[in-house]
């Protein structure tokens, strides 16, 4: 039975409820599971006594099941988009309420690895969920999407150090857990119902979608768009793929490196647990800010503007630190948190906007997998590279210097990326 075609669009279009549910899970996904935690390396290591290694990587291990991001794309065919999104909540939140019951090293690394697959299922689903409503408007609706993580930080950092200081650790996981359960679980589950504008008669961005062209509902779901069909195993041989993987690596090594120890940092700079937090919430604003920036800039303007605005925010924003690290002051930790903010909010959208224009024959799930599981093996690997150079050294100076450098090292492997030939054609 063919889909019903509306005599008029409605009001708002269906896609944007779905971006304000992706903007709320997203909140508390990643706003409670990445950012937050940056707040308990402290608490742990006074607790416990382990090395800034060992707690650094705790939060770390967030991302230690990226390998499985590999095949993410043919897991988003078979078991489809609002299962593995849906999944992906419910085991983080299951896994923080855990992390509240353990003691040990292990324990803590197996459910917060686990917590990190969850927080995968949801975040790998998010550029094809968008890439099934909007078209012209891809890169701000990404922006919007990965903006309620940043602002999810900003306002639950501040609010996790609270009850982290009358509760302790174990209170903030419980707190957490049970918000993931009943905010951002249920409006992801009741807007997914639709599985695409074809089912409503509309074409991608709310759109007229012409007579001739109405499908039936179900299979217009399941194919939204002409969508490409390149082959995984034809990506992974590009050496294109291989150097843009490098640039990725060389830049979130700094991005990782420098947000795991960032409340360490501050509070070995001088300054207090409350302070640390209320940078890591501005951190978190600007990175919404520039979230929105960057997205609407990758619609409007060639990517080389904004490969611009990213990499030069990356390396101010760590040379910021390392000026704080030096001689403390507070408008080293303002630009820092600026300028490293805007660079959290928009490194994802320049680098999947990257991918798209390299390589147009190859579907989004399988670009955004591949490449997202070099991302998050490299945040993975940062805060305990960053976390041994600290422990041998005896100082976060000589650190933030290795990752200053390795953040001029990435911008020069982007630009040879944006001038690369040879993207992967059918």
């Amino acid at each position: 039975m063919a889909a019903a075609i509306p005599s008029s669009p409605p009001r708002l279009y269906y896609g944007w409820k779905v971006l304000a549910a992706l903007f709320v899970a997203g909140f508390l996904v990643y706003g409670g599971g990445l950012y937050c935690f940056v707040l308990f390396v402290t608490p742990l290591t006074q607790e416990f006594g382990w090395s800034r290694a060992a707690t650094g990587g705790i939060v770390s291990a967030f991302w230690l099941s990226a390998p499985l991001l590999v095949v993410g794309g043919v897991a988003m065919r078979r078991f489809g988009i609002a299962r593995l999104l849906a999944t992906g909540i419910v085991l983080e939140a299951v896994c923080v309420l855990a992390l509240a019951t353990v003691s040990t090293l292990p324990q803590m690394y197996l459910l917060r690895a686990a917590m990190g697959l969850g927080k995968i299922l949801f975040a790998v689903t998010i550029p094809v969920t968008i890439a099934r409503w909007f078209a012209r408007r891809f890169g701000l609706a990404l922006g919007i999407a990965w903006a309620g993580w940043h602002i999810g930080g900003m306002l639950l950092a501040p609010v996790a150090e609270w009850i982290i200081q009358h509760h302790g650790w174990r209170g903030a996981c419980v707190a957490l857990g049970m918000a993931l359960l009943v905010v951002a679980l249920g409006p992801v589950v009741w807007v997914m119902r639709i599985h695409g504008p074809a089912e409503l008669g509309l074409g991608l961005d709310g759109d007229p979608l012409p007579a001739t062209t109405a499908v039936p509902a179900r299979t217009a779901a399941q194919a939204p768009a002409a969508a490409p069909e390149g082959r995984l195993r034809d990506l992974l041989g590009a050496p294109l793929l291989w150097l843009i993987a490098a640039a990725t690596v060389c830049f979130y090594l700094t991005y990782g490196g420098v947000l795991t120890h960032q409340d360490a940092i501050v509070q070995a700079a001088g300054y207090s647990a409350g302070f640390s937090s209320v940078v890591l919430g501005s951190t978190a604003l600007f990175a919404a800010i520039g979230g929105l920036a960057t997205g609407w800039l990758a619609d409007h303007q060639p990517l080389r503007r904004v490969a611009v605005v990213v990499h030069l925010a990356l390396l101010v924003g760590a040379a910021a630190m390392l000026s704080v690290c030096l001689a403390p002051s507070t408008t080293g930790l303002a630009v820092y948190a600026a300028f490293f903010g805007v660079m959290i909010g928009g490194s994802d959208i320049f680098f999947v906007k990257l991918m798209r224009e390299r390589f147009p024959h190859v579907n989004v799930d399988h670009l955004y997998s591949v490449w997202y599981c070099v991302e998050l093996g490299t945040l993975w690997l940062s805060a305990i590279v960053a976390g041994r150079v600290f422990d041998l050294t005896g100082n976060y100076a000589r650190t933030l210097l290795l990752l200053v450098a390795s953040a001029v090292l990435a911008s020069v492997l982007s630009a040879f990326a944006l001038g690369a030939r040879g993207a992967m054609r059918p």
